[in-house]
């Protein structure tokens, strides 16, 4: 698969895989700021864990707040690891991992994705959560758009659980945990063994809530001494229920 490069509206390049994806993405972490309302801070020598990097949009980012922040960007989907390569080596970004695996509630060597080439960021391990979304896109969008947006094939990944890798990383601290996984936000936090929550100072998450998995993720979070803030995502349709969690410590 070829991959191109654009122009972003601030003038940073960038390879993407779908143009209108990207330009959405954009507004999202560069323009609204999505990533860092409530609380949510960044210092230097922090340890950021991308988790659903896509295409490194978010740790292009983050470089430009803060330069000697460590980030480790998780992709499992090879298409995509490899633009966030290639977006990595073009800026030259410091201090970054990138890791080509997903986290999850389990180790699984060959996880089955839904892999869409032209929307690469809603690539998700449950695709029946995205007929709702494309029914509301149905009525904004055209036909022949809908279906260019949904062109998608099935590939395998790999996937870990959080604590295999702070394990095996030996990971002290996990100053921000940001989690855009497209249906397995729960599952990334089920994957953190009882003695590894101290380690985590942040949570920033887009929650897909689909069978009360807000109110399951706040309890977990709360129970291991979280304080949170939830909001509706205000690029989305109203229609669909995502939104943006936010958990701080005390």
């Amino acid at each position: 698969m070829s991959i191109k490069k654009m122009i972003l509206p601030n003038n940073l390049e960038c390879y993407y895989l779908g143009k209108e994806e990207t330009e959405y993405i954009f507004s999202e972490v560069f323009t609204e700021k999505q990533y860092f309302r409530h609380g949510i801070t960044l210092n230097e020598g922090d340890c950021i864990f991308d988790v659903g990097a896509n295409i490194g949009l978010f740790a292009l980012f983050v470089s430009q707040l803060n330069k000697q922040v460590n980030i480790f960007a998780f992709e499992p989907i090879k298409p995509i690891f490899e633009v966030l390569q290639a977006n990595a080596t073009l800026h030259s970004l410091p201090n970054i991992t990138l890791l080509n695996y997903g986290l999850s509630s389990e180790n699984n060597s060959a996880k089955l994705f839904n892999f869409y080439p032209n929307m690469a960021g809603n690539s998700t391990t449950k695709p029946l959560e995205k007929l709702e979304q494309r029914e509301v896109m149905n009525a904004v969008l055209n036909k022949d758009m809908v279906d260019y947006l949904f062109q998608s094939e099935e590939v395998r990944g790999e996937i870990r659980t959080l604590s295999s890798v702070i394990n095996e990383l030996d990971i002290k601290s996990i100053d921000l945990l940001k989690i855009d996984v497209e249906g397995e936000e729960y599952e990334v936090l089920k994957g953190i063994n009882p003695n590894d929550w101290s380690k985590i100072k942040q949570i920033v998450a887009e929650v897909h809530d689909v069978e009360s998995r807000i109110d399951k993720i706040q309890a977990l979070l709360k129970s291991n001494g979280f304080d949170i803030k939830v909001e509706k995502n205000s690029l989305m349709p109203s229609t669909l229920n995502t939104f943006n969690l936010y958990a701080t410590r005390s």
